[in-house]
């Protein structure tokens, strides 16, 4: 991916009156609550991409006050002079550096046929809450069709093999009309011909495509939600009524519009109506499955690709929402930039915690205000940048309380990282039951004894002499034949294993974890904050480089 989504400009759209948001680059997460502009953004950059492939001047009426389908903000238009309504997008290089900016308005189309629009938005993909709210609405009684959700939430986004827009495609039939212009004579046997010609080769490339995801949705959920099923799930989504069109003149047409079907296979048991066997999560896991199937097939190069979600979890438990934040921070999708949208601020929270180290690559945004006054972005910062805030101002114990909070943060994911299994969601661990857990399983890679008489408090200049880097010495003892001395020597050689760099990480690690455990005496202590004997800046200046010294060892 060549370029990034640099700035988002937006003016009299929707929620937003006037909103500037600068990502420079970055995946950006956003957090704000019901009416905060959450969605509004989300559909302000689906319409900006959309727009590249629509034809000239059709895009004016979301911009046109007089138009009905207009998107304005109605409190902005109720000003005597409502400025002119806008979205731009400045898109940088990342190889030249060199920024375009984009727009679209009322009197600007200025990403018609735009090459680098053009393929962005067929690489991008828009995936909302409303996909699996619609995957779980079927009464018990009805066949699991899903062509009305696959037609708005995931045909815009696909490519068949021969790179023909399926979209477009289906817009030349959606209608059910194959002689609008009511011809006759040749000229509308002809037409009918050619809609029933353009209803087969859609039929075809919808069947195309519906087995590829299919088979993708198949392997996806195997891979990341099949670990704790009782029994064997096998998926299937099948075209089980593709579009057909018979007829010549208007009163013996026919068209059928297509159907559908998904369904399961538990321990081999087929099952056509999965919302009666599964439980509201387990449908999730395979709505899921199947919509980042539908991402994965359809692949496409581009220097511009955005996966844009928005609430996309809130039917899901915690512990599934982190599956799905794995997924969505693994290499599948590493080659799109991303923009997570949600009013969940415990999500925000849990997510930002599992961007770890990689957090420098994300812009974290609040959403504040109303689309009465205002909506702005204000960057939420981490609890050690927070922390360093009011270390700077001298607010000690404001520090110290966000400092408690990165550690707490912190010393889950280290225990996580050294035990490699992730903590149950929901369940309880103190920062110090988490920091001597990531303790002792560090010490299990260093003899106790060793640590604590030889290597510990060992000074950095000194390491290296512990252990002679040469044999000479032992090739010179007398009396002691060569069989001894190649036992010595491969002892020897052991020791030093024991003391390389890799080792030495580990031992230096384990000193920091008891210095940072020593800390939760006082500055880590919130019980501490309130007492007489007031925190003082060296302690609270410690604590902070401890912290960041973990935070740097995290892989």
């Amino acid at each position: 991916m060549k370029a990034r989504l640099h700035t988002i400009n937006i003016r009299n759209f929707k929620a937003f009156r006037s909103f500037t948001l600068n990502l420079e680059g970055r995946h950006l997460l956003v957090y704000g609550e019901n009416g905060a502009g959450k969605s509004s953004l989300y559909w302000a950059l689906f319409t900006f991409l959309q727009s590249a492939r629509k034809p000239l001047n059709s895009i004016a009426k979301y911009f046109d006050p007089a138009a009905q389908e207009h998107l304005l903000n109605i409190y902005e238009q109720a000003d005597a002079t409502p400025m002119p309504a806008e979205i731009a997008l400045t898109l940088r290089d990342g190889i030249t550096r060199n920024d375009t900016t984009y727009r679209i308005s009322q009197a600007d189309h200025g990403t018609h046929d735009q090459p680098a629009i053009l393929k962005g938005d067929l690489a991008s993909d828009f995936i909302t809450y409303r996909f699996f709210f619609g995957f779980s609405h079927f009464r018990n009684s009805e066949t699991f069709n899903i062509w009305p959700l696959f037609e708005n939430e995931i045909l815009p986004f696909c490519v068949s093999t021969g790179g023909i827009s399926p979209l477009d495609m289906w817009s030349r039939i959606r209608d059910c009309d194959p002689n609008p212009s009511g011809l006759s004579g040749p000229r509308g046997s002809s037409a009918y011909r050619d809609f029933k010609r353009d209803t087969e080769a859609f039929a075809g490339v919808l069947t195309e495509i519906v087995d590829s995801i299919s088979a993708e949705a198949q392997r996806f959920y195997d891979t990341h939600f099949a670990a704790g099923d009782v029994a064997p799930i096998t998926l299937k989504l099948k075209v089980t009524v593709p579009p057909s069109f018979t007829g010549t003149t208007k009163s013996n047409c026919q068209f059928t519009s297509p159907v559908i079907e998904f369904g399961i296979q538990a321990d081999g048991v087929t099952i056509r109506r999965p919302q009666v066997f599964l439980n509201e999560a387990k449908l999730t896991q395979l709505a899921l499955s199947v919509r980042f199937a539908a991402s994965l097939v359809n692949l496409h190069e581009s220097d511009l690709k955005l996966l844009v979600l928005d609430d996309l979890l809130v039917s899901l438990d915690m512990s599934n929402r982190m599956k799905v934040v794995e997924i969505l921070l693994a290499e599948s999708f590493a080659n799109y930039q991303k923009i997570i949208l949600t009013h969940d601020l415990g999500f925000f929270r849990e997510f930002r915690r599992m961007i770890g180290p990689c957090l420098p690559e994300w812009s974290l945004v609040r959403l504040v205000g109303d689309p009465i006054s205002e909506i702005r972005g204000v960057s939420e910062k981490s609890y050690l940048q927070k922390a360093e805030d009011y270390l700077y101002g001298h607010c000690l114990d404001e520090a110290a309380i966000c400092l408690r909070k990165a550690a707490e943060d912190m010393a889950k994911r280290y225990r996580e990282w050294t035990e490699q299994t992730r903590l149950p969601p929901g369940e309880f661990f103190s920062l110090t039951e988490n920091l001597r857990a990531a303790k002792n399983r560090l010490m299990q890679k260093v003899p106790a004894q060793l640590y604590f008489s030889v290597i510990n408090g060992a000074p950095l200049e000194i390491r290296g002499h512990l252990v002679p880097d040469a044999d000479d010495d032992i090739d010179a003892l007398p009396g002691i034949d060569s069989g001894t001395r190649g036992v010595l020597k491969t002892q020897r050689r052991k020791l030093r294993a024991l003391l390389t760099d890799e080792n030495w990480k580990v031992m230096d690690n384990i000193q920091l974890i008891e210095q940072i455990l020593h800390t939760t005496e006082r500055v880590l202590n919130p019980g501490a904050h309130g007492s007489d004997l007031p925190l003082y800046e060296n302690e609270v200046r410690n604590a902070l480089s401890l912290l960041v010294r973990l935070e740097m060892s995290i892989p």
